[in-house]
């Protein structure tokens, strides 16, 4: 079995979840957040959004587990190796990062970073069963 262009999507993976949870926390956070309440550092929401975006972008390259037969071809382990580190990832950041009153925040963020790491998943399961 042929294994289809893994670094490709990797690096697509990385680039688009970072892009996307980037963006979409930031404008949340300049719409939202901070029409709700005055912040007094302000500058500080925005690298740590950034921060958290990055961290959790990186620890997508788990990905690359598929590249073992045994990863690829059971479907299971080959969604863990999309999810898990990057879920961990995620939920470590929002408990130790993130308030109370920011959990909107942390959970709009987590939405745009999974959106595109579920849409990688499928096509690349999608790529191994043509194959």
């Amino acid at each position: 079995m042929e294994k289809p262009g893994l670094k490709g999507i990797v690096l697509r993976t990385v680039l688009s979840t970072m892009i996307s949870c980037s963006v979409v926390s930031l404008l949340w956070l300049e719409i939202v957040e901070i029409a709700d309440r005055k912040m007094e550092l302000y500058g500080l929401g925005h690298i740590i959004i950034v921060f958290c975006a990055v961290c959790m972008a990186l620890s997508t390259f788990t990905i690359f587990f598929n590249k073992l037969t045994v990863v690829r071809t059971n479907t299971f382990l080959s969604l863990l190796s999309f999810f898990l580190l990057p879920m961990i990832v995620g939920i470590l950041i929002g408990v130790s990062i993130f308030e109370q009153q920011e959990m909107r925040l942390f959970a709009v963020m987590l939405l745009s970073f999974l959106t595109p790491l579920v849409y990688y998943f499928i096509q690349y399961r999608r790529q191994l069963q043509r194959l």
